[in-house]
């Protein structure tokens, strides 16, 4: 997925000759007469003016600089100058009373327009608004605009780019494409690029190419950056990879060079170099993407919270998750925030699905699966986030029912009735939105591009989850298309197989095959790079379940191991038990109370040969067969409930086994607000309300 990013219109083509020379001549102007400003004089007549003493209504003032260019009555400049400092409540109400007294005021509704549009973000109302005030416009000063004087002509610019953009955001493709030829065509300004994009979202790929190819020989730098975007994303689509982050890598040189801006362009380099599974220099590029000033819908941080949780480098995710809260509250206009609301708060939930806050992360993805994102400033379409999000809540549902299950052991009757019932609910809305997702994968080509590792077009989900496509849609399904996504693959073998071995090996366990899984699942295990770490733990978790059952018990704790160094979590997510021998010290009667309480609980399975747990009255041991220690587990002040010992104590097994550890070596004690404590569990640094969960706006 690819982001789309305009410059600011007032840098164009139009400005440059036909208005900054006017500009100065009428700031002197205004400052040598200390009164009305030229566009007063030309429209007094539009509007009668407001008296400032009116009840309710903000202090006019008129004279900020930008006014000059504006033109209108006191009441229409004082509008707009609210307007330019973001006091969207002021304008609106002086904006209202303008078009109140003349509804014929076409500068009253283009700030009422631009309210909706960058206050409210209401852009179903700034889109009418703005059509009103474009219709009164024309009336005024006829269709064609290229003769007009400079005041305006300049806002005749303003109301079709704003058009324009309002146009781009709500996925009006064949609209946007018309505004920017009406640009062209009424005020002879040359705003080809800007209809490469939506060319591109049509699917009229070779028309968007001879849009780009054109702008990019245009003299305006402004086309040139638009088409170098553009031609990024229509690689990518196209699924070109190398082209696609050659192209890319280009339009991040150039942006490099510019003194403002580059967010986007480096943040699509980023993108292009993980569809090439070049991990290192998308991380790279995403850093450098977070030092410059945000703009559009770009979030550079969201993307390395994705690149950290795949390769298992956890505390930095939440690290990147943090700053990327931090990053979108100051972006210019926050009215972009609704293009990627839904992804911001994915992000957030799929580092409370690693840190196995299941409990946190399905109120979050229940709010958002029925309000999807608008794609207008992003390459991917409406249907690939809709079936992403769908997919990462069902994961949530069926975490947090196992979550409840586990929990429902440890419980009172009438508690654990309440518990086992809502695990049921839980189960039941996990299916139910499966096949909404399973709706959209009916189309074969978006399953294939999904089992496809880092191919756009894909469904907009954390690449560690592709896999639950396989179980959403049948493995027989899943075969016929991991064997044409085999066949398309364009990346080098060596890169793509331990992906395209841990999708068959899950294949091959859900049919029953297990003696293909597990081979499949070690080998996916054994090869999986850096930044496919989340993918092959799922493998591990197959392939040690698969070896089990086939009473390859040694390697089965061998892939087992593996996974809950890396992603324990796995366990849960798949509904595959962590087989344990329980040990209780000799005369401790908690410990013995607690391992009866656990032996119920389906996280775990009795096995002779399985791990050992030993559990004394303040903590437990999680052992391999070799007698070497996993995991630690203690019962701290602050664990639930503090009153039972028994029931405090086995949910802290429960819990401390079902989080990742951190790497020591991630740890960056300034960012942990006091350190990490002792005992390095991922849950243990997550101290969040469900209010906190939801990242800001």
């Amino acid at each position: 997925m690819h982001v789309y990013g305009v410059s600011i219109p007032l840098n164009g083509r139009l400005v440059r000759r036909c208005l900054c020379a006017f500009r100065w001549c009428c700031a002197l102007a205004c400052w040598v007469m200390g009164s009305s400003t030229l566009g007063h004089a030309q429209s007094v007549a539009e509007s009668p003016a407001i008296s400032p003493s009116e009840e309710g209504m903000p202090e006019i003032d008129g004279g900020c600089y930008e006014a000059v260019l504006f033109g209108g009555t006191d009441g229409e400049r004082s509008a707009y100058c609210e307007l330019q400092k973001r006091h969207y409540a002021s304008a609106r109400t002086l904006a209202q009373q303008v078009v109140r007294a003349n509804p014929d005021s076409f500068r009253g509704l283009y700030v009422l327009g631009m309210v909706q549009h960058r206050g409210e973000a209401n852009l179903p109302k700034a889109l009418r608004m703005l059509n009103g005030a474009e219709k009164v416009y024309t009336e005024k000063y006829g269709f064609q605009l290229e003769d007009l004087e400079p005041v305006p002509k300049a806002l005749g610019y303003r109301l079709l780019f704003e058009i324009m953009d309002v146009h781009g955001e709500m996925d009006h493709h064949e609209e946007r494409i018309a505004a920017a030829e009406a640009l062209t065509l009424r005020l002879g300004i040359d705003h080809g690029a800007s209809k490469a994009w939506p060319l591109m979202k049509l699917g009229r790929f070779q028309e968007a190419r001879k849009v780009v190819k054109q702008a990019l020989a245009s003299e305006d730098p402004w086309n040139r950056s638009v088409a170098r975007t553009s031609l990024c994303a229509i690689e990518s689509e196209l699924r070109r990879r190398q082209e696609a982050y050659e192209a890319c890598r280009l339009a991040a040189e150039m942006a490099r060079d510019r003194r403002n801006g580059g967010a986007v362009e480096l943040t699509n380099a980023g993108a292009a170099a993980e569809e090439i599974f070049l991990f290192g220099e998308a991380e790279r590029l995403y850093l450098e993407a977070t030092k410059r000033s945000p703009e559009t819908s770009v979030n550079p941080w969201g993307r390395l919270v994705h690149v950290y949780l795949a390769q298992g480098r956890f505390l930095e995710a939440m690290g990147a998750w943090r700053s990327m809260r931090r990053y979108r509250s100051q972006r210019a206009y926050t009215y972009l925030n609704q293009q990627d609301e839904a992804e911001a708060q994915l992000v957030g939930a799929a580092v409370l699905l690693v840190a196995g806050r299941s409990d946190l992360a399905e109120p979050v993805l229940r709010a958002i699966v029925d309000r999807p994102d608008r794609q207008g400033t992003s390459s991917a379409s409406s249907e690939q986030n809709e079936a992403g999000a769908a997919l990462v809540a069902r994961v949530a549902r069926l975490s947090l029912a196992r979550r409840k299950e586990n929990e429902a052991v440890l419980a009172p009757v009438w508690e654990r009735l309440k518990l086992n019932a809502s695990a049921l609910r839980l189960r039941w809305d996990a299916w139910f939105i499966g096949r909404r997702a399973a709706r959209i994968l009916a189309n074969p080509e978006r399953l294939v591009a999904t089992l496809r590792p880092e191919v756009p077009g894909s469904l907009e989900l954390p690449s560690w989850l592709d896999a639950e496509v396989i179980e959403v849609v049948g493995p027989g399904i899943s075969e016929v298309a991991l064997a044409e996504a085999r066949r398309t693959e364009t990346l080098d073998d060596e890169l793509v197989q331990p992906v395209f071995d841990a999708y068959e090996s899950e294949i091959a366990w859900r049919k029953g095959d297990y003696a293909r899984a597990f081979l499949l699942g070690m080998r996916s295990l054994d090869a999986g790079q850096r930044g496919l770490q989340m993918v092959v733990s799922r493998a591990g978790v197959i392939a040690g379940d698969a070896a089990a059952r086939l009473g390859n018990y040694d390697d089965a704790l061998t892939a087992f191991r593996e996974v809950l160094a890396r992603d324990p979590v796995a366990f849960i997510r798949l509904g595959v038990p962590l087989p344990v021998k329980w040990v209780p010290v000799a005369g401790d009667s908690i410990a013995r109370d607690v391992v009866a309480a656990l032996r119920w609980a389906p996280m775990f399975v009795e096995r002779a040969w399985g791990f050992r747990l030993k559990v004394h009255s303040d903590g437990a041991q999680l052992l391999d067969h070799q007698g070497n220690s996993l995991s630690t587990i203690r019962v701290y002040a602050n664990d639930e409930p503090k009153d039972q010992p028994v029931r405090q104590l086995a949910w802290a097994i429960q819990q401390r086994l079902s989080t990742p550890k951190l790497d020591i070596t991630q740890l960056d004690i300034s960012s942990l607000e006091g350190g990490v404590g002792g005992n390095y569990q991922l849950s243990d640094q997550l101290d969040l309300s469900e209010e906190q969960a939801t990242p800001t706006q």
